[in-house]
């Protein structure tokens, strides 16, 4: 009798113990939203898609109408304490409205959405100053009027976008601010990228504030 509550004493220890190994042991990571899960969340939301970028806050905010979806971390370029971009190799990123003039995916970058700058008020300040011509004035203006990605190939720069992490990890620090990397663009994590490529479309309106 006695050696038959010593076995039923062992058991309620070993169980015990069980129980309180798995209370001290950390939880699985909860696996993140796929990027079709997202889009069909937003899409369920009223109102229009847009973007805002703080600089100054290290944030891209995914709105519809007034109401902030989701704030993502993000960096820019190394010239970011010289303010708005002015000219092609400055390495700023630039302020001003823009929208989404195209979406690839990109062999660097992992997923590239491109930006339409130059906008209008970049290409008058390249005229008065002599970086472009009138013709590449006309140009800029142009697809601007029409939706269209501008000429990227001035002296005032281009193929500013949102993109994800440089394959050469060495290269990208980690996301944290103060860590700005770009020679202009967008950078936020890859898994952040799926997720906004799901929801953009040509067009998108985006606001860079400094």
């Amino acid at each position: 009798m006695a050696r038959l509550g010593r076995k039923i004493l062992f058991s309620l220890r070993l169980l015990l113990s069980l129980l309180l190994l798995s209370c001290l042991s950390p939880a699985p990571d909860a696996p993140a939203a796929r990027p079709s899960n997202f889009a069909s969340l937003v899409s369920s939301l009223s109102g229009a898609l847009r973007i805002v970028i703080w600089k100054s806050q290290y944030t891209l905010t995914l709105y519809k109408g007034d109401r902030p979806i989701k704030t993502y971390r993000a960096v820019f370029g190394k010239g970011f304490q010289d303010g708005d971009k002015r000219q092609a190799g400055d390495k700023r990123t630039p302020e001003g409205d823009f929208f989404v003039c195209t979406m690839n995916p990109s062999k660097r970058f992992y997923k590239f959405i491109g930006l339409s700058y130059p906008g209008l008020s970049h290409a008058e300040h390249g005229l008065q100053e002599g970086l472009i011509t009138a013709l590449q004035y006309r140009l800029i203006k142009k697809a601007q009027e029409e939706r269209q990605p501008p000429p990227w190939d001035t002296r005032l720069g281009g193929a500013i976008g949102i993109h994800g992490r440089l394959l050469d990890s060495a290269v990208a620090p980690r996301f944290s601010t103060g860590m700005n990397w770009t020679d202009g663009c967008i950078a936020i994590d890859n898994a952040d990228v799926d997720e906004i490529y799901s929801v953009l479309s040509l067009g998108t309106p985006v606001t860079i504030l400094p």
